[in-house]
């Protein structure tokens, strides 16, 4: 794992294995597809708390204010992978003062996208949950025979045709 160890270790102690995952690829993903990094570099602590605020709805992650939200890393690595191509064309041409501005731009777009996103995140798993619950063992398929009720009434001039 590449990730990034805050305050002592208080920003990892809370998570599971999974979150930790979610949280790496989430990092990995901004740092070179995002902010376009290289190997060298590190997302700035400022980032790095912008993108833990994202999951609880909030600018920044701190104690402080109240979460609005509560969004899996999975979420809004999804997000940015749908708002990509969004977030590089909002971002040509444009200069800003420093990356945090950069970021905080960034951010904008994937908060409006991010509500989106969990719908459609939510509505697979429901579909998923349902198709997993159906049962095919009791639905029945009886068909109806077919049975001809008239005469076959061939042309007799045609009949050595065939």
């Amino acid at each position: 794992m590449h990730s990034l160890n805050i305050k002592g270790g208080e920003f990892m102690a809370k998570m599971t294995k999974e979150e930790l995952k979610q949280w790496d690829d989430l990092y990995w993903y901004v740092k070179k597809e995002i902010m376009l990094y290289d190997e060298n570099q590190a997302l700035p602590n400022n980032i790095v708390l912008r993108l833990k605020g994202l999951t609880q709805g909030k600018l920044i992650a701190n104690n402080k204010t109240e979460n609005k939200a509560k969004y899996t890393y999975e979420t809004i690595l999804y997000t940015f992978k749908i708002c990509k191509t969004t977030i590089m064309s909002a971002l040509y041409g444009k200069t800003f003062k420093n990356e945090m501005s950069k970021f905080i731009y960034i951010a904008a777009i994937v908060e409006n996208n991010i509500n989106d996103v969990y719908m459609r995140i939510s509505n697979a798993k429901k579909s998923q949950e349902k198709t997993e619950v159906i049962n095919i063992d009791t639905v029945c398929h009886e068909c109806a025979e077919y049975t001809r009720k008239t005469d076959d009434k061939v042309n007799k001039k045609l009949e050595g045709l065939w």
